[in-house]
């Protein structure tokens, strides 16, 4: 008894092959894809709001209205045309109707599953985005090869073209599949007639989707709970500047201690001379490391902002006597200063710790009162 064939899978892309490639329009693609790359913006902005139309379709009909869905296709069309383009499959500027080198199209589902749009069929998918990735890499390369191929040949090579058009292929697929163009899952495959994947295909994705979206969202939550929260720390401004300190807190082992500010900073104490208009402004710390490796301390952990909300970077900071980046070792403390450059008239507001060596990214925040 004959074995059924299986039935080929309802997207389809095809990509005919040139005998010949001009040269010329090969070597320019690049400024002759300009309007291109402008039309495909507009297209694709049109795409994403009826394909959200179409999602709301299935979800409360069951189906895509065949207007719809044909509107959609011919806009999913013209993206692999013009996609084809790029990648130098044909010379031919990408229309929307008629004959091309370049085509897609996709069988009308009667009916569609309501709760299997977007999120499950994006879980399943991972697999396939994997693997694309890869895929796609490679078209890349070989389409810069093929660009060298036909200015010196004046052809594509075939086993080439063939390479770039499966990968189109594949992605045209998982894409009608993903948005919702077809229920039938995708196969591995670049081949134009492979039929949809199998049973054991669709069940081991959709555990490798599950698996890897449940590690994603689970080392979402671990970072969002062990992830420090700002610390804000209220400052008496003017208690400062007569060298009263500021609470001390502990960042990642280190014990920081914000102890005065000379505001402004005399000119016979710095070296730095500020703009005309400006003055130079020197809070002090001392940082007592409690960890048990090397911390560094860099001028990019300092930031200043004024009470109109303009922010200042270090101009310089000492550690220790040596300019950063200094590292304080293990059980030493360290005299930090930290100058910074302010319009005469700016008042600080707050400044910013948040120092490189944390664990994560913390920020201790000195707020002036």
């Amino acid at each position: 008894m004959a074995t059924a064939e299986a039935a080929p899978y309802p997207v389809i892309f095809e990509a005919v092959y040139p005998e010949r490639v001009s040269r010329w329009k090969t070597l320019l693609r690049i400024f002759l894809a300009i309007p291109v790359l402008i039309f495909w913006a507009v297209v694709s902005s049109a795409v994403n709001a009826v394909t959200v139309a179409s999602w709301l379709a299935i979800i409360v009909r069951g189906r895509i209205p065949r207007w719809l869905f044909d509107f959609l296709v011919a806009l999913y069309r013209w993206q692999n045309r013009a996609l084809g383009y790029f990648l130098l499959l044909t010379d031919a500027y990408p229309p929307f109707e008629g004959d091309y080198p370049i085509d897609f199209d996709v069988r009308y589902p009667e009916r569609l599953i309501r709760w299997k749009v977007l999120i499950w069929k994006f879980i399943t998918a991972i697999p396939h985005f994997i693997l694309l990735s890869f895929l796609w890499i490679g078209a890349l390369l070989v389409t810069i090869l093929a660009w060298v191929f036909i200015l010196v040949m004046g052809r594509y090579p075939q086993g080439l073209f063939d390479y770039v058009a499966g990968v189109m292929r594949w992605s045209a697929r998982v894409n009608a599949y993903v948005l919702s163009l077809t229920d039938e899952y995708p196969p591995f495959n670049l081949s134009a007639t492979a039929g949809p994947a199998g049973g054991d295909a669709y069940l081991i994705s959709s555990i490798i989707g599950f698996l890897l979206t449940g590690g994603i969202i689970a080392g979402g939550v671990v970072l969002a709970i062990t992830l420090p929260e700002e610390l804000e720390v209220e400052v008496n401004y003017a208690g400062l500047r007569e060298g009263r300190p500021a609470a001390s807190v502990e960042v990642a082992d280190v014990l920081v201690a914000l102890l005065s500010v000379s505001d402004p900073l005399a000119e016979e104490e710095t070296l730095l001379e500020p703009e005309s208009g400006n003055r130079l402004v020197m809070f002090e710390f001392s940082m007592l490391n409690g960890s048990r490796r090397g911390v560094e301390i860099r001028e990019s952990d300092f930031k200043l902002r004024d009470e109109e909300g303009d922010k200042h970077d270090a101009e310089l900071v000492m550690v220790g006597g040596h300019p950063a980046p200094e590292e304080v070792e293990e059980d030493e403390r360290a005299a930090v200063q930290v100058v910074f450059e302010l319009p005469s008239e700016a008042e600080p507001a707050r400044l910013d710790f948040s120092p490189g060596f944390a664990e994560f990214r913390k920020t201790v925040k000195y707020v002036f009162r």
